[in-house]
C-alpha cells in the first residue's frame, strides 16, 4: 500500500470513529472517549485538521474533575455495549466519567497541536492553547499531589487500566493480591465483540471491578483511594510519560 493510500485509510478511520468533536477507539468495544487515545488522535488530526485536533482535546477536558484529574473515560453519550458504564463508576460528575485516570499524554499532544497550529498559521491558536495549557497544568499538579504524596519522584497507579497497558503480565503479581469479591453484578460486554481468548479472564475482571467499587466508596478523594488501594504500583512507564509531558508543557 502506498503512503498516500495509507494516509487516506487513516483519515477514513478517524472519520468513522468521530462522534462530534471526540473520537472513540472502536465503535462498540470502546464506544466512549478515552483519555490517552484522544491525545494520540489529536496528534493525528494535527497533520491535516488543526481545528479538529484542538477540539479533540477540548472535548476531553470537559470531563476534567475539579481537583485536576482527567479521567480515563468520558461518557459523553450513552451506550449499552460497554461494561463498566457510568452507573458502576458512580462518580456523579457533571459529565459522567470513570473514577481513574490514564497516562498523561495530554501535555505532549498539546505541544504537538500548538506547534502544528503555529506552522499553519491557524487563527485563534494561542487562545485555545492557553486554555488547554491551564487544564494540563492542573492535571500535572494532580499527578504530583495525588499519586506521589511523599515526593519520591515516582507516581503510582491504582488500577491496571490506568497504565494503558491494561492486561500486561507486569501487573499479575500485584493484581493477584486483589480480592475477587464485589457487590457489583459483572455483565461483561467485551467478549461479545472480541474472541474471549483475547480478553482478560473472568477472575481478572472480578479483581478489576473490586477496585472500581473500592474507589467509588472513597467519594473521589485521592488520599482515601491511596490509603484503601488494594493495588498500588510505582510505574516506571507512567513516571517517564509524566516527565516527558511535563517537559513539553
Amino acid at each position: 500500500m502506498t503512503a498516500l493510500r495509507l494516509e487516506g485509510a487513516a483519515h477514513a478511520i478517524l472519520a468513522r470513529n468521530d462522534r462530534g468533536g471526540y473520537t472513540v477507539p472502536t465503535d462498540r468495544l470502546y464506544p466512549f472517549q478515552w483519555n490517552w487515545d484522544s491525545a494520540f488522535v489529536a496528534m493525528g488530526f494535527a497533520a491535516f485538521d488543526v481545528d479538529r485536533a484542538y477540539r479533540e482535546l477540548e472535548r476531553l477536558v470537559e470531563g476534567q474533575w475539579d481537583d485536576g484529574m482527567i479521567p480515563h473515560i468520558v461518557f459523553h453519550a450513552p451506550s449499552d455495549t460497554y461494561f463498566p458504564g457510568p452507573d458502576v463508576w458512580g462518580t456523579k460528575h457533571r459529565i459522567p466519567t470513570s473514577g481513574i485516570t490514564q497516562p498523561p499524554v495530554f501535555g505532549m499532544a498539546l505541544r504537538h497541536v500548538h506547534e502544528a497550529a503555529l506552522a499553519s498559521g491557524v487563527a485563534g491558536a494561542e487562545e485555545r492553547t492557553k486554555a488547554l495549557f491551564q487544564a494540563a497544568l492542573r492535571s500535572h499538579r494532580w499527578w504530583f499531589e495525588a499519586r506521589d504524596p511523599d515526593g519520591l519522584g515516582l507516581v503510582s497507579i491504582l488500577h491496571p487500566w490506568e497504565s494503558g497497558s491494561d492486561n500486561s503480565p507486569a501487573w499479575d503479581e500485584a493484581l493477584a493480591r486483589v480480592p475477587t469479591t464485589t457487590t457489583t453484578t459483572i455483565r461483561r460486554k467485551d467478549t461479545g465483540h472480541v474472541d474471549a481468548s483475547m480478553r482478560p479472564r473472568d477472575e481478572d475482571y472480578q479483581r478489576f471491578i473490586h477496585l472500581v467499587c473500592l474507589y467509588r466508596l472513597c467519594d473521589k478523594d485521592p488520599q482515601r483511594q491511596c490509603a484503601a488501594a488494594a493495588f498500588k504500583v510505582a510505574d516506571v512507564q507512567m513516571t517517564a510519560i509524566l516527565a516527558r509531558a511535563t517537559a513539553d508543557l
